[in-house]
């Protein structure tokens, strides 16, 4: 189901965490992304298994995969460090 993902030019060249919110523009606190990465990362691939890129083919964006795996990333990020915050509070 995440065909879609691997068919983005240049998604397999990243080989980090960093590489991934890098490429996808993703802002993110450094140690933060260390601390949680693994978590992360797990976060990130069960939000690409689970979504489907909508494509329109009158669209004339050619990257709404692109933009979708970045809107992923950056939720997974944010769900990850929200959780951890709140248990360290």
């Amino acid at each position: 189901m995440m065909e879609w993902f691997y068919q983005l030019p240049g998604v397999n060249a990243l080989d980090s965490l960093e590489s991934f919110f890098s490429f996808f523009e993703v802002p993110c606190e450094p140690e933060r992304l260390q601390r949680a990465s693994v978590l992360i990362l797990r976060e990130f691939r069960q939000r690409l298994q689970d979504a489907v890129p909508l494509r329109n083919s009158l669209e004339s964006d050619t990257d709404p995969g692109w933009q979708l795996a970045r809107r992923l990333l950056n939720e997974s990020y944010l769900a990850v460090c929200e959780d951890q915050e709140a248990s360290y509070e």
